[in-house]
């Protein structure tokens, strides 16, 4: 075996060489290529030959040094082509010709008419002094060649033989699953024993003393130990017991703040909100937690020495807690010292002992059997044996068995198993994990080896990772047919997937990957001079040969001489923000990088990208996301061989001739997370955007009738996947444009939405222009908005266009009358969106797999039964005139009528529609009237019954027609849907209890603005909605009863929306008595009793803009966590305070609450408050302590004051939101543990104050002229905050509250 010196190098002899030689050949003489082809095919394919020969002679130095020399010079003739290649593009960039023939277009066939006529032109060229270096490169490396041939001799090699080179990455490999591994042998009875234990009652003795107890399995790397833990974690008796599971890596070092966030995204299976807050971290831990019975938590791959910190360990444990005793903490490790917070009594450490011979055997016999079957016996026979040879000598490595035998499944040859049982020590698992490397595909050997760059425990994500690996150049171009680079870059992936360089870790809203130490190690004994990880400030030296650099220092300007002097650098990875500025790393350490391909950068301290980027003329990559760039300089469009451009969501406007990088493959904004929403990705117009052929993704194109943005500019993007959305088609001139998008060859699209947005155009130009815009058969979703013609164009009435449409929307398309009429159509599809088509009079039909159907304002659609019809009684019912009179007039004085406005408005679209089918001029007159009502606003009192009275005669009028109708319409839907929301359509009680009788798969029900519901079904449907889990029920003005909701068995979260005539008496009783999440009630009308006897388990309660007794009592929800009180100005005592032990508390425009009732409340994690007078009432109260987050939402003060600054030393995270004030404190740099401060729509806030030292991240959104007066260097602000390493200046789209 050769050893790690050679095997780090020994890509530099490969295949890659040759690539490099192929793409070279184009600027080189004929005579010169054949020579380099006639070196490449004697001395390469013997290469393997004289690693083996080498390493028993005492040559193995020459073959060395000539391997580096040979690298070097690899490096070096890929930089000078680079550059050449550069100049090319420049040149057609000036020429304002198109781009060029993309890798995956060009032509074996026209290379070989063409060759005669290239090999002239290459003469000439090699007279250019652009081309001399790069000859004189291709000379040396053909010399350092030739020296092969002479080492050969040396080593008295005989000429011809060879030994066959490492297969190329397959172009298809197996898919992966998410699912834990399938097979696990030799482990049931260790299994067995750690659920014995887990399942174990908790003794009273471990229940007084700790939260949860601890068990922890040890055995060296590779032993199985992860494995181990994952088939316990599986186990459906685990399942069963432990209500909340959770995993997380440790790998090596505790870090408290990202292990603790990563415990919440395991718990919620979800991403959690970026907070930095740690406090707030462990408190959110801790309320999940509470909220479970009994949780496991499994640490793997803890690492824990005498001379480590238990106080981190202890911080890190701190928020385990829940209900019951019983929780457990299972825990892997190399060692069997652990930290004591895990509280691992010695019994309980499992020393995880080697498996048994035959169990072990059967572990490798699986891993290298799998894939086809081995039909001759007599191979299989021979393999069998020898299987059982090489398993007897892997030292019973579960690790070395998996990666070992999958690399032997990949070539089921006898000889090539033999070779494996002549390896060294098959018992260290890094033999057999080094031969597996070195089996690899040479590309993927310099994937493998790029991982290096990322510390241990790193999170891949395989999209990022592939993107890198493409601009880095590591993926072959050669052969791509009609695939592209990241497609085969996949490939590649899944290949060290499948052989187990990679471990897949599922999560709901994404998955990401890990590398096992060990191989981890591997990669990093292999890359040593290439990839360097810049992780201590301590460090003095960087190797010279280091071309791959990754920095998690704070400051690069400690590190500035030795990073330039690293003359050949091609890559610098930011892990964390650097309090560097722009100016510093651009002009000063990365002033000789011009050889950089792959730059992500990340800091905070500057706003401009300076425009010395245009030097970077290798750079490939650029990655701008976590940084606040947000001016992007002119030279920026100089990068010809930039394929990627990530950017922040501050940048707005690009360069004007960024269509020259035609280059470019990905172009855009990486999305961002705020509340759990994810932003839009910014919509960039680059005009003349059709020039950019290989774009992959740009999300958003908006039509334009000025030169540079026709539809016409999408004609040749046929590299674009994902989704597309094509708005402002109005623009589109006719038929023809429509047909020069060509968007039917975008065969990678995914989803694709086509989009009007004026309401001028002919319903004939529409049905035209839709008839040309044919999109790809492959589609998952379509999404037509705007549409103005009652007819669908003819590819939508061909029955099998569409070949896995799996989601159709259609949003606002007036004149429409139903769904497109064959039914086999949309015979996939499982969604449909059906949004403001007010002609939709029926639903002819439903696609059977259905699981997800809203219907909003098609008031047209009127479901009713046939027992229903013409029951004048029942229209009595809904009205009640009186009532709901009197119901709407109460409920208007609560917040000067805006809820029963906001119903009211979404009404009256509904109400117009049925204006124009009865032809009603005195409909017509009251609907005008509301309308204007609605447009005035105003606190008048008169404007009240201006607005009700009419409402209610049109309403009446409505409830007329519908129960007037000739013919029933009920709403049949399938058995397996599982989201129906209904909006703004009329549907009677009879006909939603028909409806919801047979949907025992639904979760989530919406009822929105349904005025013609006076109940919700009885208790006989909802005992069989035994999924149901959210409930939303908004503006249903009639809406009186919640029916039989008590019997929804696994009902956790109600919304309870503007419904004043809801009766609520005594309504804690109305609802299932199991409620424990969530309860919300917003525009109704409550009582004294509304919440007495009931609601036991509830942790959620919000109250919003309602009507009240002057008291409500809630003393006896001993379970509430979180309470919310806002706009409730009846309310003055809250009773029953001193029984609840609150986490979160919110009281907003609360302005009658008591002094007494005040000082009454406690809360232990966060605290909103809306006025800084209430603030310092409760600051005043004896016993009261402000936790340690604080937010002021909607305060209308002209200034906010904090009286007593010392009392509120202790917060840690302080927000201001939405806020009229003018200043903030002037005190608040006494905040002396203050590390977070979030400002978010403040507009007449315009400076900040001193700030203390301790913080740490600033965030401010929506605050245009404070943002102005903090940006670097000339704000007034930016002395204040440039010494905070975390900044981020967003702006959150309008919908967000």
């Amino acid at each position: 075996m050769a050893d790690l010196a050679l095997v780090g190098l020994r890509w530099a002899a490969s295949p890659i060489v040759k690539e490099l030689l192929t793409k070279a050949s184009a600027y080189l003489s004929v005579d010169m290529v054949r020579e380099i082809e006639r070196l490449q095919d004697t001395v390469l394919p013997q290469f393997e030959l004289v690693i083996q020969a080498a390493q028993k002679s005492p040559h193995r130095g020459k073959l060395e040094s000539w391997l580096r020399r040979l690298k070097e010079a690899f490096y070096d003739a890929e930089d000078l082509l680079d550059e050449h290649e550069y100049n090319v593009l420049k040149a057609k960039a000036k020429s304002g010709k198109g781009p060029l023939l993309r890798e995956d277009e060009s032509s074996s066939t026209a290379t070989t008419v063409m060759k005669p006529f290239h090999s002239a032109m290459n003469r000439a060229r090699n007279l250019l002094p652009g081309n001399r270096r790069l000859i004189s490169k291709m000379n040396e490396l053909k010399a350092i060649l030739t020296e092969a041939q002479q080492l050969r001799d040396l080593l008295g090699l005989p000429h011809g033989n060879t030994v066959e080179c490492p297969a190329a990455a397959p172009t298809s490999v197996p898919t992966t699953t998410s699912l834990p591994t399938s097979k696990v042998f030799g482990r049931d009875r260790d299994r067995d024993r750690i659920v014995k234990f887990l399942l174990g009652k908790t003794t009273t003795a471990e229940a007084s003393s700790t939260k949860y107890s601890g068990l922890a399995i040890v055995g060296l790397g590779g032993m199985g130990k992860s494995t181990l833990a994952q088939y316990v974690y599986n186990d459906k008796r685990i399942e069963e017991c432990f209500d909340v599971r959770m995993w997380i890596c440790i790998s090596r070092k505790l870090d408290v703040h990202r292990h603790t966030r990563e415990i919440i995204e395991s718990a919620k299976k979800g991403e959690c909100p970026r907070v930095d807050n740690l406090d707030t971290l462990q408190c959110k831990l801790r309320d999940i937690l509470q909220e479970s019975q009994k949780f496991l938590l499994v640490l793997d791959d803890v690492w824990f020495e005498k001379s480590h910190s238990e106080t981190e360990w202890e911080l890190f444990l701190a928020p385990l807690v829940s209900k019951q005793s019983g929780s457990k903490v299972l825990v892997t490790s190399q060692s069997g010292t652990l930290p004591a917070a895990i509280c691992c009594e010695q019994e309980h450490v499992i020393h995880l002992e080697n498996m048994d011979d035959t169990e072990f055997l059967a572990l490798f016999k699986h891993h290298a059997f799998s894939g086809a079957e081995i039909k001759d016996q007599l191979l299989r026979t021979k393999l069998e044996d020898t299987a059982e040879e090489i398993a007897k000598r892997l030292g019973q490595c579960p690790l070395a068995a998996k990666v070992l035998g999958s690399r032997l499944c990949r070539k089921k040859d006898i000889a090539e198993w033999k070779a494996a049982l002549k390896l060294g020590d098959l018992s260290d698992p890094f033999t057999s994990l080094l031969w597996s490397y070195e089996k690899l595909d040479p590309r993927l050997q310099r994937c493998f080896l790029y991982c290096s760059l990322f510390p241990k425990g790193h999170r891949y994500r395989r999209g990022e990772l592939v993107q890198l690996w493409v601009a880095e150049g590591f993926v072959c171009s050669c052969n791509l047919s009609r695939r592209t680079l990241e497609e085969v870059g996949m490939d590649y992936f899944t290949e060290m997937v499948s052989g187990s360089f990679f471990q897949l870790v599922p999560e709901r809203l994404y998955s990401y990957y890990t590398m096992h130490d060990i191989l981890h190690d591997l990669a990093e004994s292999l890359s040593r001079e290439d990839c360097f990880r810049l992780e201590d400030d301590n460090v003095t030296k960087i190797p010279g040969t280091v071309r791959y650099l990754s920095v998690h220092v704070e400051s690069m300007q400690k590190h500035k001489k030795i990073i330039c002097k690293l003359l050949h650098l091609r890559t610098i990875i930011c892990i964390n923000p650097l309090m560097d500025g722009a100016s510093d790393l651009f002009d000063q350490m990365l002033h000789n990088q011009r050889k950089l391909r792959v730059l992500y950068l990340s800091f905070y301290t500057s706003s401009k990208l300076p425009e010395s980027i245009g030097e970077l003329k290798h750079l490939r990559y650029l990655n701008l996301v976590r940084t606040l760039i947000s001016q992007m300089p002119r030279s920026l469009c100089t990068l010809y061989h930039l394929q990627l451009l990530w950017l922040n969501c501050m940048v707005e406007r690009l360069p004007d001739k960024l269509c020259n990088l035609s280059k470019l493959r990905h172009l855009g904004a990486y999305p961002y997370y705020f509340h759990g929403f994810v932003d839009e990705r910014p919509n960039y117009q680059v005009p003349n955007i059709g020039k950019l052929t290989s774009l992959q993704h740009i999300y958003v194109f908006s039509v334009q009738k000025k030169q540079g943005y026709e539809l016409r500019q999408l004609r040749d993007l046929n590299e674009l996947g994902g989704s597309l959305r094509v708005k402002n088609l109005e623009n589109v001139i006719g038929k023809d444009e429509a047909l020069e998008s060509k968007l039917f060859l975008k065969r990678r699209l995914k989803e694709l939405a086509l989009e009007w947005s004026s309401e001028n155009a002919t319903d004939i130009l529409h049905l035209d222009i839709l008839e040309g815009l044919r999109p790809p058969p492959q589609l998952s979703k379509l999404t037509i908005e705007g549409y103005k013609s009652d007819t669908y164009p003819g590819w939508l009435l061909e029955r099998s266009y569409f070949k896995n449409l799996e989601c159709f929307e259609l949003n606002n398309c007036s004149l429409l009358e139903g769904l497109p009429p064959d039914a086999r159509l949309l015979r996939r599809c499982s969604r449909l969106h059906i949004k403001n088509v007010p002609n939709l009079k029926e639903l002819s039909y439903l696609p059977a797999g259905l699981t997800e159907l809203s219907i909003h304002k098609c008031p047209l659609l009127m479901f009713i039964t046939n027992n229903e019809l013409g029951q004048h009684g029942l229209e009595e019912n809904v009205m009640k005139i009186d009532n709901l009179t009197s119901k709407l007039a109460l409920m208007w004085d609560v917040d000067s009528g805006s809820c029963i406005r906001r119903a009211l408005s979404e009404d009256c679209s509904s109400l117009k529609q049925i204006i124009m089918t009865l032809m009603d001029d005195d409909i017509s007159k009251h609907l005008q009237i509301i309308e204007s009502g609605l447009e005035e606003g105003g606190e008048k009192v008169w404007m009240k019954e201006n607005i009700i009275k009419p409402w209610l005669f049109c309403h009446e009028q409505r409830i007329s027609f519908i129960y007037g109708r000739a013919m029933e319409m009920p709403l049949v839907l399938p058995s397996g849907l599982c989201s129906l929301s209904l909006c703004s359509c009329s549907i009677t009680n009879e006909a939603l209890a028909i409806c919801l009788g047979g949907l025992t798969s639904l979760r989530n029900l919406e009822l929105k603005y349904n005025m013609e519901l006076t109940t919700l079904p009885t208790k006989g449907v909802f005992e069989h909605l035994a999924k149901l889990d959210r409930l939303f029920v908004s503006g249903c003005l009639c809406l009186r009863s919640l029916g039989g909701l008590r019997a929804a068995p696994s009902l956790s979260f109600i919304n309870c929306w503007d419904c004043p005539s809801l009766e609520l008496a005594r309504g804690a009783e109305l609802v299932p008595s199991n409620l424990d999440r969530y309860l919300n009630i917003r525009g109704c009308i409550l009582s004294a009793d509304s919440f007495i006897n009931g609601l036991l388990d509830l942790k959620y309660l919000s109250i919003d803009s309602c009507r009240s007794s002057p008291s409500l009592s809630i003393g006896h929800m001993t379970s509430l966590q979180s309470l919310h009180l806002v706009g409730l100005s009846d309310l003055y005592l809250v009773e029953g305070l001193s029984c609840l032990r609150l986490k979160f508390l919110q009281l907003v425009d609360v302005p009658n609450l008591t002094a007494k009732c005040i000082s009454q409340f406690r809360v232990r994690v966060s605290l909103t408050v809306s006025s800084s007078v209430l603030l310092n009432h409760m600051l005043m109260a004896e016993g009261f302590r402000v936790p340690l987050n604080l937010y002021l939402l909607d305060c209308k003060e002209p200034s906010i004051s904090f009286e007593d600054p010392a009392n509120l030393s202790s917060v840690k995270c302080l927000q201001f939101l939405r806020c009229e004030t003018e200043s903030l404190p002037g005190n608040l740099k006494s905040l002396s543990s203050l590390e977070s401060l979030h400002i978010g729509r403040c507009p007449n806030i315009a400076s900040l104050p001193d700030l203390p030292s301790s913080l740490q991240r600033i965030t401010i959104w929506d605050c245009p002229v404070l943002k102005k007066n903090c940006q670097e260097p000339d704000g007034e602000s930016w002395p204040k905050i440039s010494h905070v390493r975390w900044k981020s200046f967003l702006q959150i789209p309008h919908w967000l509250p």
